[in-house]
């Protein structure tokens, strides 16, 4: 069997498997989403231990932990609590409960965390797993989606490729950065979970409008369109009339009236 990697889906195939070929707005009117987590009658062997040992060590890191257990019938309360949260966020293993615990440590308060924010924690950093950190590797991102590595991409790791692929669709450079970045962050975290859960980081289909599907004409008129761009702003030169006009009244020291239009010397 050929270990050579299945090439990502276009558009029109993925479309077609969704039974969009024809009515597009049926598809969507049809589509169903998935199903949460069916929470089990019965629970697997050995979960009480689990949840009993995770609860103990919760009490020795956090002394004001009776703030939100303050009897045994609470204690008891939060365990269902908790093991519930844990089926429908996913979080099946030790490693992942290692993971939390390890984080507790860190946080250095007095109070234990909600549920949501355990399993917050059950997430591994990058840095955890031997990967880069969210933000450098956000920053390699933004580079290798610059129009001038085309064809010449570069990755630290794979994770960081995986990701950066699935933000291809919303164009990270021409989104201003904190709207990025949490573009960028959503797409890790979920290259993070699948290295968690030991799944392949598979290609993602290439949509439209990405480098790949310009021509090295179109491409290269993007790029000396935005390297003119650059340029220009490096130059403090304007780009449009309406600048070169603002620039001009500053230098004469003309103070332009917004609301009647006059202007004051």
């Amino acid at each position: 069997m050929s270990n050579k990697p299945k090439p990502p889906r276009s558009a029109a195939q993925l479309m077609k498997s969704a039974g969009a070929t024809s009515d597009l707005p049926a598809a969507i009117a049809e589509y169903q989403p998935p199903a949460l987590p069916m929470i089990p009658k019965t629970l697997p062997p050995g979960t009480a231990r689990v949840v009993n040992a995770l609860f103990i060590e919760l009490m020795a890191v956090f002394p004001a932990w009776k703030q939100a257990w303050p009897d045994d019938a609470a204690l008891g309360a939060a365990k269902r609590s908790w093991i519930k949260a844990f089926i429908v966020a996913q979080i099946n293993t030790i490693e992942q409960i290692r993971f939390g615990i390890e984080r507790c440590r860190t946080l250095g308060r007095p109070f234990a965390p909600s549920v949501g924010e355990f399993i917050a924690m059950c997430m591994p950093t990058p840095e955890m797993l031997g990967i880069p950190s969210h933000d450098k590797a956000f920053r390699e991102a933004l580079v290798n989606a610059h129009p001038s590595r085309f064809g010449n991409r570069v990755w630290s790791h794979q994770a960081v490729r995986h990701a950066a692929l699935q933000c291809e669709m919303h164009n990270l450079g021409d989104l201003i950065p904190e709207k990025a970045s949490k573009v960028f962050d959503r797409a890790y975290d979920i290259t993070i979970r699948l290295l968690m859960q030991g799944k392949p980081l598979e290609d993602i289909a290439i949509g439209i409008g990405h480098d790949s599907l310009k021509t090295e004409v179109e491409l290269a008129e993007e790029y000396a369109s935005q390297r003119q761009v650059r340029l220009l702003e490096l130059q403090s030169i304007p780009s449009t009339g309406a600048a070169a006009r603002a620039q001009l009244l500053a230098k004469m020291n003309i103070k332009r009236d917004a609301q009647c239009g006059t202007e004051k010397f």
